[in-house]
This record gives C-alpha cells, sequence and structure tokens, in this order.
C-alpha cells in the first residue's frame, strides 16, 4: 500500500478476545504461557446475569495488548491440530528466545509444534504453535526482520506485539477486494505465499492472513456465534471517525441485536458484510445517531471493531491508546 495514511490505515491488531468453557483454566493459562496481568472481569453480578451481559475477562500481555476470554453458553467444537486450526492469533517474539518459550511451554503442560521455519504467509520466520485448553490456536511468531516496535510490547514473558491473525474465508479474492475497499490494504506478493492464502501487510507491522477453506469452521464466526470473539485493529486517532464513515457509508447495518437471547435462525456466517452493535447493551449501548453500530463483519464472518492511537513516532512503531470504540462513541456524527 502506499506509503501515504489515508483514512482507514490499519497500523497494527491492537487485541483480540476468545471463546473460552473454562475460565478459571483460561486465566492460568493466560498467566503461564503469556505472562499475563489480570485486568478486569464482568458479568458476575446478579444485575449482569439478568441482563444477559457475558461473563468475561481481560488479561494485559505487555504494554498495549488486553486479550479477553469471554464464558460461552455451549460447548466448542473439538480442536483440530496445532498450526492448522482458525482463527489463530501470534505474537512476535525474539529468534534469540525460542527455546526459553518453549521451556516455558513445558513447565506450563502445554503441547506445542515447532519450531517451525516457514515462508508461506508472506514472511520468513519461525513459529510455535500451540492452543489454549479450550483448543483456541496460538502462535509465537520469530521473523528474520522484526519491523520497528515490534517489541515494544515486550513483558517478563519476552513476548511482544501481536503480529498476525490467521483467518478463514470462502474466496481470498473477495476478502481481499473487501480490506482493500474499506482499509488500503494490498495483498503480500511473492513466490513464498501459499496456494489459496490472503496475507494483507498492515502499515507499521504485523499481517492479516486469510486461508481458503471449502466450508467455514465450526469455530469461524463473529461474536454472535461465539460471545465476543472478535479482533481489534488500530487506526490513527485523527483518522478514527472518518474510517468508520467509510465502513458505515458502504455496509447496512445488522438487524440482530447481540447478546439478547434472541433467537437467529439463519447461521450468520451465509449474511454479507456489515455493522453491528459492540453487544454492550446491559451497559445502556445504543445506535450512534446515524443508527448505526461500530463493529463490523466481513464476508465470512470475521468481526472487527477499530481502536485509535496517537503515534509517538513519524511511522507508529510506538504510540499510545487513543480513542477507542465504546457504546457511546460517537455521537452526533
Amino acid at each position: 500500500m502506499s506509503n501515504a495514511a489515508s483514512a482507514g490505515t490499519v497500523y497494527w491488531i491492537d487485541h483480540f478476545v476468545v471463546p473460552v468453557n473454562d475460565l478459571p483454566t483460561w486465566r492460568s493459562f493466560m498467566t503461564d504461557v503469556f505472562g499475563g496481568r489480570f485486568e478486569h472481569e464482568g458479568g458476575l453480578t446478579t444485575a449482569a446475569r439478568a441482563q444477559r451481559a457475558p461473563i468475561r475477562t481481560f488479561f494485559a500481555v505487555g504494554h498495549y495488548h488486553h486479550i479477553g476470554g469471554f464464558l460461552q453458553d455451549q460447548l466448542l467444537p473439538p480442536p483440530t491440530g496445532l498450526g492448522a486450526g482458525m482463527p489463530r492469533h501470534a505474537f512476535y517474539i525474539r529468534a534469540s528466545d525460542i527455546d526459553g518459550h518453549l521451556r516455558r511451554l513445558d513447565a506450563a503442560g502445554v503441547p506445542y509444534a515447532g519450531p517451525v521455519a516457514t515462508s508461506e504467509n508472506g514472511e520468513d520466520g519461525t513459529a510455535i504453535y500451540f492452543a489454549d485448553h479450550d483448543g483456541n490456536q496460538y502462535e509465537f511468531w520469530a521473523p528474520k526482520l522484526q519491523p520497528p516496535g515490534a517489541m515494544e510490547n515486550d513483558n517478563p514473558a519476552r513476548i511482544g506485539r501481536i503480529s498476525h491473525v490467521v483467518l478463514e474465508s470462502l474466496d481470498p479474492e473477495r476478502a481481499a477486494e473487501y480490506y482493500r475497499r474499506f482499509f488500503g490494504l494490498e495483498p503480500i506478493v511473492n513466490d513464498d505465499v501459499a496456494a489459496g492464502t490472503l496475507a494483507l501487510r498492515l502499515a507499521s507491522g504485523g499481517r492479516m492472513v486469510f486461508k481458503r477453506v471449502a466450508a467455514l469452521s465450526p469455530r469461524t464466526g463473529g461474536h454472535n456465534l461465539w460471545k465476543g470473539q472478535h479482533v481489534a485493529l488500530t487506526v490513527g486517532d485523527d483518522e478514527f471517525i472518518d474510517a468508520y464513515r467509510r465502513i458505515w457509508n458502504g455496509l447496512p447495518e445488522s438487524e440482530y441485536l447481540p447478546y439478547s437471547g434472541d433467537a437467529i435462525t439463519i447461521d450468520e456466517r451465509t449474511l454479507p458484510p456489515r455493522t453491528e452493535l459492540h453487544g454492550q447493551q446491559a451497559r445502556g449501548e445504543k445506535k450512534n445517531t446515524l443508527g448505526r453500530g461500530t463493529f463490523f463483519y466481513d464476508w465470512d464472518g470475521n468481526n472487527y471493531h477499530l481502536v485509535g492511537g496517537r503515534p509517538q513516532d513519524a511511522n507508529f512503531a510506538h504510540y499510545v491508546a487513543g480513542k477507542d470504540e465504546n457504546f457511546n462513541f460517537p455521537v452526533g456524527v
């Protein structure tokens, strides 16, 4: 993509949420494997239960990322093979720290695959694949070339920023058009990119990777199929509102109310891209004055929201938290 930033430029992946069946075990996993620091939890009051608010917990991994686990009302599907299942969320590590990460996984009793040298997703590097007790897939990624700021998120476990996500797509070419239209992202093109793979490089660091599938797996889908499941994308504070305007101008609003308990008789993964409420109606969330929500879906049920940041240098390698998507923003647009 052009070096010149435009409205909607995605600089990094800010955070993500995964569905879980065993919240206490997931808390231990976040502490033992990621060196996570407990931030907060919610949904555990009688009032919250009456409003059907999801039961959830968040951990900080380093300076920026807060990773969420949301308790589900139904059992998750059986896990797939390590490095094969999607969604998969990956973090930067240093190549010199690989042995230390393997020892920590061993000590935590977490099965893993690797280290594996690979370039099939658009970059050269070494990957370690593993999963939590509920089958959510993760990856440690040690690229040959670290982008500036990759380890800015460094924590006691020596884990950096989120490096990439790997998601499913029925039609990667259609997905490429969607991400080009709304965010100006262009595919990584080289001889190593695997067949059926769409790899999109973000402006400052990291990737969004999509793998062609014949049918979407049971774990793919947004925060109605699996409570809370999403990825958050970092844009500049000065682009935040314009980025949402572009999305609202290009996508319809969903007719469904997240977490409402309403019977949804259609597989939402068959619906076209759209926008939707965050799902915090238990806290008074309402659509903005345009009648719009701030979550948005692609063609394959993957869903997102935006987070703003204020860059501390020219290439957004370092930034501080800025505007955040929430149920009261933006009002009056």
